[in-house]
């Protein structure tokens, strides 16, 4: 389909090359759309449906610099003639426009409409390398006479993002001018605190410039003209006077105050003429390097070329790992969009505990950015075991959990690797020195056995995954969420230790170390379970926290009686077994609604000091009985791990963007990345808050390609075990797994939801449910019967 054209369904958006885009066919969204542009220098763009949205850039040390202000990225259109004035993606002016559409795809934005006979289109692209963004504008008469029309390119300049103190405030240190060599405008950053060079931003053009301004109150007019106001945008850009009145940029230059880059192109088109016009957006270390930058895309041809090779490698990031379901809106999101948004998810976040999650999902496509990441968590950890909750912003208030998470992850790390000397690799500590990544391990399980309380079960402090459970009246009370975690970590790193002693030999000291070491992680294990189904049984579930001044998550409780993770981690664990987890999965589905599965029932109804911030919240509100899509995510795997692949796909299926019961219509959500939460409460049923930099991406994405599909990572191959629903009759993948791809056929010709797996490994029967380690580079065929 061309862009311009109406989707032939008639609806908001459809999904077009093959799930890579989605293309949205109406501007009027339930609220902005946005995709996510960015390389591995760290430069960001995001782009609305309309064009706009911030663009910013963290260094190294996740130092942030936000480049325009309000999310100001704006192309106006004006007939020179009559004055007509439109955007190619009808706002912020919402002059009606014909044909419009917006592609968000994997590597670029792409707008396109039609305004009394003028084509026009706007394609946005963030480069492999470079801090900057690259716009491609190209305008096109359809009509019989010539045309003569004025083109603005308008940006803020915020460079905000760093602390400092009170008076030096940006714009005082901050100015603009047009450079004739840049082609653009210049807004040089003199501030004494900025913490890198980058600081400076640039807007230049590899057309000749006929006018602009540096100084937005010049181009908008001095308060802006608020007639058509649109909250979530700068005021100013909403009708700027020059577009408006006919007038061109006045060449003005600013220091202090509403500091920005326009630049006006005069653009004169005969009867079925096409021009183009490349500009860069971005921020440099001085003027002499946004000259280099700009005046690589002026060459014949520049442009297409890094185009090219950006959507190459944002291809190649993802490429390795497939999945072909009977359900094509599952295949649209797994394919492209999930692993996309797990790997934004680490640009944009700096937390141990997030970060860790992420990565783990990453293993399956991206392994070397995989362990980068779990190695980097690693360095901030203490040595006493505990790490911080972020790097940036710098956090290190004691939640609990960020230990678990660290030796989780370093199993699933060398469950993917195969690489048991990275147990010696020295990684530095939060607060000096270095260890083995082993010792770092370790510290991790010692620390959650030096937390435990007087029931035997880890103590909470100020919260464990769930950061609004802050039972701080009771410095005692423990989580029965991260113990059902630390006995999961227990069991896992047992099998680790297992798998790396045998890599010892059979009479050396080193064996002995591992297999002590394996014989006690065991029974630490086997008590740890047996204190949780002693204290925290409540009966028909599990209590989610004790505490001497009322547990939380019982019958009993003020409030809220039942929490979804103290279930779904209970079996994930293997704490829950016989007819308790018959039990715990009956609860659990007695809490399911129309979007997921709530993190709490009931919500609370008023604040509650004993549990803290999350009962502060109205009821229904985020964690306070929302339906908050990352724990469903863990509620997805729970499914798998009982055989229930009929409960897995369906839960799968509410929290999707654009579910059955719960349109984008009504969440507001884009339909192509998951959100973190739908709210239950009646004035705010079912709308989502936030998208892209959620952990529901990395779960619903393990769930899919661990779980349902059930190829999973282990010491000596990838582990066959298949969770079909029973309406399933075939489904595929594809995976790379240390160096060799594997294209897996499941049949189901039985339609059974949870059938034995028989395989057939290129051609021959093979009688294991761990596929062979080939480490060969090429491609094996494995095809697989469910009975």
């Amino acid at each position: 389909m061309t862009p311009g054209t109406k989707s032939e369904t008639g609806k908001l958006y459809e999904f077009t090359d093959g799930g890579n885009s989605c293309r949205i066919c109406d501007p009027r969204t339930p609220r902005y759309w946005y995709n996510y542009l960015w390389n591995e220098d760290r430069y960001c763009a995001q782009v609305s449906q309309i064009g706009h949205g911030r663009s910013y850039y963290l260094s190294e040390k996740a130092d942030m610099c936000m480049i325009n202000q309000n999310d100001a990225r704006y192309v106006y259109l004006r007939d020179d003639a009559d004055g007509t004035c439109w955007n190619i993606g009808e706002g912020p002016l919402n002059t009606e426009v014909e044909d419009y559409s917006c592609t968000h795809s994997i590597g670029y934005s792409l707008l396109h409409s039609v305004k009394n006979g003028i084509g026009g289109s706007w394609r946005i692209f963030v480069p492999k390398k470079g801090l900057h963004e690259v716009w491609t504008l190209k305008l096109c008469n359809r009509g019989k006479e010539e045309r003569h029309l004025s083109m603005f390119s308008a940006v803020s300049f915020s460079l905000e993002g760093f602390s400092y103190p009170r008076y030096y405030e940006m714009y005082r240190c901050m100015h603009t001018f047009f450079d004739r060599e840049l082609n653009g405008v210049y807004c040089d950053s003199a501030h004494p605190f900025a913490p890198h060079e980058y600081y400076h931003g640039f807007l230049a053009s590899t057309e000749p410039v006929y006018a602009y301004d540096g100084d937005l109150t010049q181009f908008c007019g001095p308060t802006g003209t608020l007639t058509l106001p649109d909250a979530s945008a700068c005021a100013l850009f909403q009708r700027p006077d020059v577009v408006m009145q006919g007038r061109d940029c006045t060449n003005s230059e600013a220091s202090l105050f509403i500091l920005g880059g326009v630049l006006q192109h005069k653009v004169a088109l005969q009867p079925g003429e096409e021009k183009e016009i490349h500009l860069v957006f971005g921020i440099s270390s001085s003027c002499e390097e946004a000259r280099r930058v700009t005046e690589q895309y002026a060459k014949s041809g520049a442009a297409e070329r890094e185009f090219q090779e950006a959507q190459k490698y944002n291809y190649e990031k993802i490429s390795t790992l497939s999945v072909r379901t009977p359900d094509e809106k599952i295949n649209h999101i797994m394919n492209n969009w999930v692993k996309k948004q797990a790997d934004f998810c680490i640009v944009g976040k700096k937390g141990v505990r997030d970060n860790l999650q992420i990565a783990a999902a990453l293993l399956n496509y991206r392994q070397d950015k995989a362990e980068e990441e779990i190695l980097e968590c690693l360095r901030h950890q203490f040595r006493d075991g505990h790490a911080v909750l972020t790097w940036y912003p710098y956090d290190d208030t004691r939640y609990s959990d960020q230990p678990f998470w660290i030796i989780w992850a370093v199993c699933e790390l060398i469950r993917e690797t195969g690489d048991f000397a990275l147990l010696d690799k020295k990684v530095f500590w939060q607060d000096g020195g270095e260890a083995s990544v082993l010792e770092h391990v370790k510290a991790a399980v010692n620390r959650l056995i030096e937390d435990k309380g007087k029931n035997g079960l880890v103590k909470i402090y100020f919260a464990d995954w769930n950061d609004a459970l802050n039972i701080t009246d009771d410095p005692e009370a423990e989580s029965v969420m991260l113990s059902h975690q630390f006995c999961l970590a227990l069991r896992e790193l047992k099998r680790l230790m297992e798998y790396a002693g045998k890599q010892k030999n059979a009479d050396s000291p080193e064996r002995a170390e591992y297999t002590d070491y394996t014989e006690y992680l065991g029974k630490e294990y086997e008590t740890l379970k047996a204190d949780i189904n002693t204290a925290a049984w409540d009966g028909a579930w599990y209590a989610r926290a004790l505490s001497e001044k009322g547990n939380v998550g019982s019958k009993d409780s003020r409030g809220s009686k039942i929490y979804l993770n103290a279930q779904t981690w209970a079996v994930l664990a293997g704490v829950a077994d016989g007819e308790r987890l018959q039990q715990v999965l009956a609860a659990v589905d007695s809490m399911e609604q129309d979007f997921g599965f709530p993190l709490n029932m009931p919500p609370y109804p008023e604040y509650d000091p004993h549990v803290g911030r999350m009962s502060g919240m109205l009821p229904g509100l985020f964690e306070n009985g929302g339906v908050y899509c990352h724990a469903t995510g863990f509620k997805i795997l729970m499914d798998c791990c009982t055989g229930r692949g009929t409960k897995a796909v369906e839960t799968l299926k509410k929290i999707m963007p654009d579910s059955g019961k719960n349109p984008s219509a009504r969440s507001g959500a884009e339909p192509y990345v998951f959100t973190n939460c739908y709210s239950t409460s009646p004035g705010y049923y079912g709308k989502s808050y936030q998208s892209w930099t959620t952990g529901t991406s990395a779960w619903c994405l393990k769930g899919i390609y661990e779980g349902i599909m059930g190829v999973k990572r282990d010491y000596d191959g990838l582990r066959i075990r298949p969770c079909f629903p029973a309406a399933w009759e075939e489904a595929e993948m594809t995976r790379r797994f240390r160096g060799a791809d594997y294209h897996i056929v499941i049949r189901n010709p039985q339609h059974l939801e949870n059938g034995k797996p028989v395989i057939r490994v290129d051609g021959a029967a093979f009688d294991s449910q761990i596929l062979p380690d080939f480490r060969d580079g090429r491609m094996h065929e494995i095809e697989i019967k469910l009975i």
